[in-house]
């Protein structure tokens, strides 16, 4: 499976940039209309994928996009669940449904239109 990359043995280490890279994270970000600079290092990608973004809410909305691929991973690791993109962006929008109670005033609209991206 794709998603593999994230699972490794006790002998190997793999780069967080691996992580963003890797196929199953590919399609998740292209489903979202971004873009990680397959090529560039490490920072320079989250850079690149800061201006993409252009939010106000960067910082959270990069954790919660983590967060939904880390809990995907855990359900195959743990659970056996074969992760999809679509579970992926079900786990993204409860977040950032939950992340509406918790942000300022002023960054509401660009939450919400964060969540309008998702049926």
């Amino acid at each position: 499976m794709d998603m593999v990359i994230l699972v490794q043995d006790k002998t190997q280490r793999k780069e967080f940039s691996d992580g963003l890279k890797c196929p199953f994270s590919q399609s998740y970000w292209n489903l979202l209309n971004l873009q990680i600079a397959l090529q560039a290092p490490t920072l320079q990608s989250l850079d690149l994928l800061k201006f993409e973004l252009h939010s106000p809410l960067f910082k959270s909305i990069f954790i919660l996009l983590c967060w939904a691929i880390w809990t995907s991973r855990n359900g195959f690791i743990f659970e056996g669940i074969q992760p999809t993109v679509d579970g992926c962006c079900r786990t993204l929008k409860k977040e950032l449904d939950l992340l509406q109670h918790r942000v300022k005033i002023k960054h509401k609209q660009h939450l919400e239109e964060w969540l309008n991206r998702f049926p």
